[in-house]
Order: C-alpha cells, then sequence, then structure tokens
C-alpha cells in the first residue's frame, strides 16, 4: 500500500468513526432532552437534531465507497445499491445546506433587537421548523430524482462514459442531456440560493453582536471580565458552523470543477470530493458538543447514576 493510500485510510476510518460517534452522542442528548428533560430545552434544538439526522446519513453512505477506496476492494454493489446510496448521499447533502441555512435564519431573528423588522418573526418562526423540514425533505428528494435513472455500476456498462470512480459507482450521461442539465441548473439555483441567504444571515448576526458587543464594554467598563450572553454563545457556535459549511462547500465544489475539466482522470481507489464532503458531517458535531455545556451535565450525570 502507497503511503498516500495508507494516509487516505487513517484519515477516512478517522472521520468516519468519530464523526457517527459525535453525532450519536448528539442525537442522546436531544432524545434525552425532548423525552426525559424539557426543561432544558431550546427552541435550536429541533434544528440540530435534524442537523444531526443529516450529519449520521452522509457519513453512513460514504462508508461502502469508501473501503472500496481503502481498501482497494472490488464494488460489491449492483445498480440498485449504487442508486440508493448515492441518492440518500446527495439529498443529505442537500438537506445539510438547507438546514444550516434555517439555522442561521433561525438565529438571526432570534437575537434580532426589539426595535427590529425582524422582532415579529420571534414568535412566529418556531412553529415553521417542521413545515421548513417537510419543504427541504420534499425538495430535495424531487431534485435527486434524475439519480435513480442516471446511475449504475461500472460493471454493467459497456460504453464510453464520465465517471467520478470506476471502481465504485459513477454517473452516466446519457445522450439526452437536457434532463441533466435542467436538474443540474435547478440544484445550482438551490445552493446559491441557501447560501446566499446563509451569507446574508451570518452577516447580520455579525453585525449585531458587534452591536451588542460594543454597548456591552460601555456598561462593563468597570468589570474587569465581563460575561458572554449565552445567545452570544449559541450565535458565535452557529457562526462557526456557517464558516466551516461554506469553507467545505467552496473546496468541495472547486475540486470537482476542476476534475470535470481532466480528461481521462483515474480516480479508482481516491476520490478527494467523497472526504471533502463529509467533513463539515464530521466537523459539525464536535463543535456542538465542545460548545454545548448541556453534554459535560448529562456525561456527569450518568457518572453519578
Amino acid at each position: 500500500m502507497l503511503l498516500s493510500d495508507l494516509v487516505f485510510t487513517v484519515l477516512f476510518i478517522a472521520q468516519t468513526g468519530i464523526g457517527l460517534l459525535g453525532n450519536s452522542i448528539l442525537l442522546m442528548l436531544y432524545l434525552s432532552v425532548f423525552i426525559s428533560q424539557p426543561q432544558y430545552k431550546k427552541t435550536t434544538d429541533l434544528i440540530f437534531g435534524h442537523l444531526t439526522v443529516v450529519n449520521a446519513l452522509t457519513l453512513f453512505t460514504q462508508v461502502v465507497p469508501g473501503m472500496v477506496m481503502a481498501f482497494r476492494w472490488e464494488s460489491t454493489l449492483d445498480v440498485v445499491g449504487c442508486q440508493l446510496v448515492l441518492y440518500i448521499r446527495r439529498v443529505a447533502r442537500g438537506l445539510s445546506i438547507c438546514t444550516t441555512c434555517l439555522l442561521s435564519v433561525f438565529q438571526a431573528i432570534t437575537i434580532s433587537p426589539s426595535n427590529s423588522r425582524w422582532d415579529q418573526f420571534k414568535h412566529r418562526a418556531p412553529k415553521y421548523i417542521l413545515f421548513a423540514f417537510v419543504l427541504f425533505w420534499s425538495l430535495n428528494l424531487l431534485l435527486e430524482m434524475n439519480i435513480i435513472k442516471s446511475i449504475a455500476n461500472s460493471k454493467n456498462v459497456t460504453v464510453p462514459l464520465k465517471h467520478h470512480s470506476r471502481k465504485t459507482c459513477i454517473s452516466i450521461h446519457y445522450l439526452n442531456k437536457l434532463n441533466s442539465i435542467s436538474f443540474l441548473t435547478a440544484k445550482t439555483l438551490r445552493d446559491v440560493f441557501f447560501v446566499l441567504v446563509m451569507s446574508c444571515s451570518s452577516g447580520y448576526m455579525v453585525m449585531v453582536l458587534h452591536k451588542h458587543s460594543k454597548r456591552m464594554q460601555h456598561i462593563h467598563s468597570t468589570s474587569l471580565s465581563p460575561k458572554t450572553s449565552p445567545a452570544s454563545r449559541a450565535t458565535l457556535t452557529i457562526l462557526l458552523l456557517v464558516s466551516c459549511f461554506v469553507s467545505f462547500y467552496f473546496i468541495n465544489s472547486s475540486i470537482t470543477l476542476a476534475l470535470s475539466f481532466i480528461k481521462d482522470n483515474d480516480l479508482n481507489y481516491f476520490d478527494p470530493t467523497l472526504f471533502l464532503g463529509s467533513c463539515y458531517a464530521f466537523l459539525s458535531p464536535l463543535v456542538l458538543i465542545i460548545s454545548d455545556p448541556r453534554i459535560s451535565k448529562l456525561s456527569k450525570r450518568q457518572h453519578d447514576l
């Protein structure tokens, strides 16, 4: 095994294992809060819980293709298996961008000052979270329907095709490209829209935090160590999540675009987009675990029992 293959194998195992463990811990926390400790429930917990499920789906769907690439196994998936894995992975990717956008918008509304036009939505916004989830699932399930017809296993293909990995599942571009272009355009518009909304809401949160910080500095000018409010800590956590998502999104998109222009690129065993596409699902639970004090309280309570 080459050194590069060994490094990829270690990174892949660490990313998948730690990511699934982190998301499992978060999921147990949210379930525990909703079922047995509603007094500790936060309005953003439902969105965080949904993001955790989406992250777990993303990591689960990279297990089979990742193991194939890491250990140089032949793919055992048939056409249906490839369709299912890639369909779920693409849907999870779309849900990730939608949920992160919803999280940033929801927090921007939450911390908006009382004289802001967004203040009127503070009490109404939580009522529309479930509706937003239904809308996101419906949108992304429909946008990825073309995968069901355009994904085949490399063993069953005898025509020239453009692909991402010859040893795993590959995407065939049929002669009728109008259908593919229309789906690609729709997904691009989805990504651009949600990234723009995410960026605008994040910019608004930075502005609100800056004004709040200046007021607190004036009020606590005699204090040696003014404490950060819980709302500010939550906002900083969400801003960090948004920054991570946008960074990995643009890096992954740039590499995918570059690979599409390389003729006869042979990604038999190493596909960087598979690893980069799961970095957010790996990092976001770590950020949430570190920033949520309820994790330590829950673990301490379990230890006392």
